[in-house]
């Protein structure tokens, strides 16, 4: 097993979640026209999947008494919370996060997803758009700064459509990934352990790539191409993959919260220099029964792992490089189910952090029945002649804060949407 065959690879990165998909056209363009290192923020966006409910995080609503008939949350309304200017549902456990990071968060409450369905919602909330083929901010920022980088998108899940923009590289298990970038290894932590000397896995290296250019350059319908092209690809980043490994932490988080070891690939492969956006996933936040009992540890672990995210990114000394995103599909109803349940509701919040973002803010509002006022577009104080808060106001903003805005990508896919300066303080 001196180097990894086609199915080999295949096999281990469809066990590790691993999809390192690159179009040969695309790749080879992208060697060919090789750019500066890319030295902007890195993006990590959060997915909290099912639908979440900001009612009872950052747009909290509370009863005013044990009488109150119909309430949207069972905690009462002098009891929710606040740190600094930022209000929160008083959950167990939340007072952690927003004492720590209330100064460096923006939230946006009152933002109209248009739509009760999960594949809508996502759609919505991560693109900006309703209607389908649009890429995900993840794929938009990657493509408009790092299409030669075979890591420059990384996602774990969530909606992370990139419209053939950029390829995506998907990841599970990061102790496959290791093999993946060490196959001559006998054990991908031990260097001296090889399958073959140096020298031979050198000249056996030189023969692989020999032959497989041959192939590619052969006559072949455009599906085999396309396949021999990605292939190609892949075996092209296994020196990406030794990069990532090199930031790693050399014991991987245990702790059962999934987007602790998510962060802690992101972060290492974006210290690399390989990364620029990655979708973090975080899911059962669809609670239609026993919605308190079920939701609300969700919400206190999710906030746990949006710190730890900073608590990485401020040991991997680039804490002001990144820029966290949260957001959900859509968010849940304003009264229980006869489950003591929630189901679907249109209206969601964003939860912002990190460079370019002026923290200690809430933009938009909902009133008690988590009905969305409308802001002045300008100011973003609540009036009632200005317009309702979309996802699209949201990325529309993000494009321009990461640089994506007036670029190729952005004029292939617009937002026809208003400017709200909604990063900056007035």
């Amino acid at each position: 097993m001196g180097s990894i065959t086609r199915r080999d690879f295949v096999r281990l990165t469809s066990a590790a979640g691993l999809g390192a998909m690159i179009p040969f056209a695309n790749s080879s363009r992208a060697r060919a026209e090789s750019k500066a290192p890319y030295e902007g923020p890195l993006f990590i966006l959060i997915n909290a999947q099912g639908g979440w409910d900001p009612t009872s995080l950052c747009d909290p609503k509370g009863r005013a008494n044990e009488l109150a008939e119909s309430p949207v949350n069972m905690f009462f309304t002098d009891d929710i919370q606040v740190a600094g200017n930022i209000p929160y549902a008083p959950v167990p456990g939340l007072e952690t996060f927003f004492d720590a990071y209330h100064q460096d968060l923006l939230v946006i409450n009152g933002v109209d997803t248009e739509t009760n369905g999960h594949d809508s919602g996502r759609r919505n909330t991560w693109s900006g758009q309703l209607a389908e083929g649009y890429p995900s901010f993840g794929a938009a920022v990657a493509a408009a700064h790092g299409s030669d980088l075979a890591l420059g998108f990384i996602t774990n899940g969530g909606y992370d459509n990139t419209a053939g923009l950029v390829a995506p590289t998907r990841m599970g298990n990061t102790d496959v990934v290791t093999r993946l970038a060490y196959p001559n290894r006998v054990s991908p932590t031990q260097n001296e352990s090889t399958y073959h000397l140096p020298e031979t896995y050198a000249r056996l290296e030189k023969m692989r790539q020999a032959r497989l250019s041959k192939r590619i350059q052969m006559p072949q319908l455009p599906r085999v191409r396309n396949a021999m092209g990605m292939l190609h690809g892949a075996h092209g980043s296994e020196n990406q993959l030794q990069k990532l490994t090199d930031y790693l932490p050399t014991q991987l988080d245990n702790s059962g919260n999934p987007l602790r070891r998510q962060a802690e690939v992101a972060i290492a492969s974006y210290k690399a220099g390989l990364t620029i956006s990655a979708n973090l996933t975080y899911g059962g936040f669809d609670t239609h029964g026993n919605h308190d009992a079920q939701h609300f540890p969700r919400l206190v672990q999710m906030m746990e792992g949006v710190a730890y995210i900073m608590e990485e990114a401020e040991r991997q000394d680039v804490a002001d490089k990144v820029v966290v995103v949260v957001s959900s599909d859509f968010g849940r109803t304003p009264w229980y189910n006869d489950g003591n349940g929630k189901d679907h509701w249109s209206i969601t919040s964003y939860m912002l952090m990190g460079a370019g973002i002026q923290g200690n803010r809430v933009i938009g509002a909902s009133d008690g029945g988590h009905v969305p006022f409308t802001v002045n577009p300008q100011s973003l104080e609540l009036d009632p002649d200005g317009i309702r808060i979309t996802p699209g106001h949201v990325q529309r903003a993000l494009r321009k804060l990461s640089g994506v805005y007036a670029t190729e990508v952005d004029q292939m896919f617009p937002l026809p949407v208003e400017d709200l300066p909604l990063f900056t303080a007035g």
